[in-house]
């Protein structure tokens, strides 16, 4: 069974899979311009001292995305564990 979480909610050191981006057109394009597009992998790498924003391994570039942005990108965990 497939789970689907927003980008947020995935632990540091962990891995996934986008699913969809939820953003109007305009910044979807941005998503898509760092290669955060479907199926593209994302690894959590770590968050700033007050834990926004995140640090993302996306296609060997390291990417900061605040929180509510994260929360618009839907993925699944590679994993398949909720922590």
């Amino acid at each position: 069974m497939n789970e689907f979480e927003t980008l947020d909610k995935i632990n540091i050191n962990e891995e996934c899979i986008v699913i969809d981006i939820l953003f109007d057109n305009k910044f979807s394009q941005r998503m898509n311009d760092i290669g955060i597009i479907e199926n593209s992998k994302i690894k959590v790498l770590f968050k700033s001292i007050f834990n926004d924003p995140t640090a993302y391994l996306i296609k060997d570039s390291i990417i900061a995305i605040r929180n509510n942005d994260a929360k618009k990108i839907l993925v699944r965990r590679l994993n398949n564990e909720k922590k």
